[in-house]
């Protein structure tokens, strides 16, 4: 058991605790929308590409725009991970020194699964079949997207674990230097967390489905648009189930005894109930959808809905990381020495960001409603 450490002693954090957690769950919200469309997507994509009429013109939709969703999904995802490394420096570099070549492979497993959507996504041709080694790219990519995930939990939950930290060192070094080599593949938290994004995954797919097929996609028909209601619905219920089930091993099974005492008491328990219930809110949104059909509001009721789960899911899943570090080091109490100057930096950056995306996002719609963008225009 690693004895708690004294707040007073860690470096200052350089921004207000409430500024860095805000950013890392908002970033985190941001990065999770693309990252599931990639998660589950590439593989249904991958599945329904070999099938005809409705499934085929969906996997080639997603399918075209997937490098795109990545880019976003990538750079979403930097914003989070600095801001965990600004948050928990002593825990986050601990733990991933510990797994460094596991977690240096994300970044190999990154790069190749990365041109192995390319190769599918420019394989995709509606008037002639695509070379087997493009659609074997695209394979490759779905599969390493999933070890992708394992590998990031595996250093996540190792950071939240300083108790394991000793012993994985001794059994993984070589006179007192790490190997790199350890990991936390034993931890039961681990095989249930990657399984809950993934049934996210499900969902946010089946709510973007029929936002795109809605507002963006121009080839979209009344009868491809009857048959999202129902693929909609269907991978609904799949990611509430594989959420559920495995959220609820996640709680039960795997949250440590003052975690759970902690986020089943006062005004967390409320919000730990909504986290578990929100999908329920979803497939409400999807079965009407199924039975009154698509429309431009209904199509905006499941994408809120879905980023009501996700949020849920981010908030609740910082609270309970700050309190699995609690026990080492209360992150609440740690000193604060804000740095104006790069703190006024990156929110002008972010704002600029803001801006620009809603811009390319309203270019990108008057383009498929039939309508001049501004280059045009």
């Amino acid at each position: 058991m690693m004895e708690p450490v004294d707040p007073s002693t860690l470096g200052p954090l350089p921004a207000p605790f409430w500024f860095i957690q805000f950013f890392k769950v908002l970033g985190f919200i941001l990065h999770m929308v693309p990252m599931n469309l990639w998660f589950a997507g590439m593989f249904l994509t991958l599945v329904l590409y070999k099938r005809e009429g409705h499934p085929r013109q969906w996997a080639e939709r997603l399918a075209t725009l997937m490098p795109v969703i990545i880019a976003f999904g990538v750079n979403f995802g930097i914003v989070p991970l600095l801001f965990i490394q600004v948050a928990y420096p002593w825990a986050f570099y601990p733990a991933t020194i510990l797994t460094a070549w596991f977690w240096l492979a994300i970044i190999g497993l990154l790069l190749v699964a990365y041109y192995g959507v390319y190769a599918f996504a420019f394989g995709v041709k509606p008037d002639r079949p695509m070379p087997a080694w493009r659609y074997a790219a695209g394979w490759v990519a779905a599969v390493f997207f999933l070890i992708i995930a394992i590998l990031f939990s595996n250093g996540m939950s190792l950071m939240a674990a300083p108790e394991r930290w000793k012993s994985i060192w001794l059994a993984h070094q070589v006179a007192g230097a790490a190997t790199g080599t350890g990991h936390n593949f034993a931890d039961s938290s681990l095989w249930h967390r990657w399984p809950m994004v993934l049934g996210m995954a499900f969902l946010t797919t089946a709510a973007w489905s029929l936002i795109d097929g809605m507002f963006f996609d121009a080839k979209a028909d009344a009868s491809y648009r009857q048959w999202l209601t129902k693929y909609a619905f269907v991978l609904g219920i799949i990611g509430a189930v594989i959420y559920v089930g495995s959220g609820t091993g996640y709680v039960f099974g795997s949250w440590p005894k003052e975690v759970f005492q902690y986020m089943w008491s006062g005004w967390r328990l409320p919000l730990t109930v909504l986290t578990g219930a929100s999908p329920a809110l979803v497939l409400v949104v999807l079965f009407l959808i199924r039975i009154r059909g698509l429309s431009p509001l209904t199509a905006a009721l499941a994408g809120v809905a879905q980023l009501v789960v996700i949020t849920l899911n981010a908030v609740s899943r910082q609270i309970v990381q700050n309190i699995e570090l609690a026990h080492y080091a209360p992150v609440w109490k740690i000193p604060e020495k804000p740095d104006w100057g790069p703190m006024a930096l990156f929110l002008g950056t972010f704002a600029v960001g803001t801006v620009v995306l809603v811009w390319m996002l309203q270019q990108l719609v008057r383009v498929h409603r039939g309508e001049p963008s501004v280059a045009e225009s």
